[in-house]
C-alpha cells in the first residue's frame, strides 16, 4: 500500500497525525499495591523479625506476637488426643469383637473427634501469634516496637508492591484522542534525567470526567530497580 493511504488509515483508526508532537501530562506514581498488616489478635510483640525498608516476600515472617499460653494449651491439647487415639483403637478392637455394644465405639469415635477439633483450634491460636506478608513488597513502615501492645485490627506494618507503578494522571477529554487500554506510551521522571524515559502501558481510561473536567488515565510501568518512588510525579506523553 502506498504510504499516504496508510498514513490517513492511522489518523483515521488512532488519532495519530504524522509529525505531530507528544502531549505532556504530569501524573501522580502511586504503587501497584499495598497493603497494611494489622494484629489479628490483641497480644505483646515479642520480636520484630524485619525493619523498614526491607524487601519481604509474601508469607515472610514479619514479627511474633507473645502467644505462651497458646502454646500450652496446644500442647495440653495434643496430648489429650494422643489419649483419645489410643482409647478409640482400643475401643475399636473391643467392638470388633463383639465384647462392647456399638453406642460404646460411637461414643469413642466422637470424642476422638473432639479432641482432634480441641487440638486443631489450640493450633489455629498459636499460629495467629506469627504475623506473616500478604505480598512481595517492601516495608515501608511498622508502627510499633518490642514489648509493646497491639490491639485487634491495629496496623503493624505497611508494605508496598513496587514491582510496578501506576502514574495516575488527569486528562483533559480533548487531549485524550483515541487513547485506549494496552497502548504504550512513553514515560518520564521528574526531574528529568538522561536515562530517565521508559515504557508504560495504558491501564485504564475512565468512562467518565471528574470534578475538574478530567478524565482519569492510568499507566503502569515496570520498576524493578525500583527508580519510581510512590510520592512523586511523571511524566506521560501521550501521542
Amino acid at each position: 500500500m502506498p504510504l499516504r493511504p496508510l498514513l490517513l488509515a492511522a489518523t483515521l483508526l488512532t488519532g495519530w497525525v504524522p509529525g505531530a508532537a507528544a502531549v505532556p501530562v504530569e501524573g501522580l506514581i502511586l504503587p501497584i499495591r499495598q497493603s497494611e498488616v494489622c494484629a489479628p489478635v490483641a497480644s505483646r510483640i515479642l520480636e520484630l523479625k524485619v525493619g523498614e525498608g526491607e524487601v519481604v516476600k509474601a508469607g515472610q515472617t514479619l514479627a511474633l506476637l507473645d502467644g505462651k499460653l497458646e502454646e500450652l494449651e496446644m500442647r495440653r491439647a495434643k496430648l489429650l488426643l494422643e489419649r483419645r487415639e489410643f482409647e478409640a483403637r482400643s475401643t475399636q478392637r473391643l467392638f470388633d469383637s463383639k465384647i462392647i455394644p456399638e453406642a460404646k465405639a460411637l461414643e469413642s469415635r466422637i470424642e476422638l473427634e473432639l479432641a482432634r477439633l480441641q487440638y486443631e483450634t489450640a493450633s489455629q491460636q498459636v499460629r495467629l501469634r506469627t504475623i506473616v506478608a500478604p505480598l512481595d513488597g517492601v516495608v515501608v513502615a511498622h508502627t510499633r516496637e518490642v514489648g509493646e501492645s497491639v490491639s485487634v485490627a491495629q496496623p503493624l506494618f505497611r508494605i508496598l508492591d513496587l514491582s510496578r507503578v501506576v502514574i495516575q494522571c488527569g486528562v483533559a477529554p480533548a487531549a485524550l484522542g483515541a487513547l485506549q487500554p494496552g497502548q504504550k506510551l512513553r514515560v518520564h521522571l521528574l526531574p528529568l534525567a538522561p536515562d530517565g524515559e521508559f515504557e508504560g502501558e495504558v491501564a485504564l481510561v475512565a468512562d467518565c470526567a471528574d470534578g475538574e473536567g478530567k478524565v482519569q488515565v492510568r499507566v503502569t510501568v515496570a520498576n524493578p530497580a525500583h527508580r519510581f518512588r510512590p510520592g512523586l510525579r511523571a511524566r506521560v506523553e501521550l501521542p
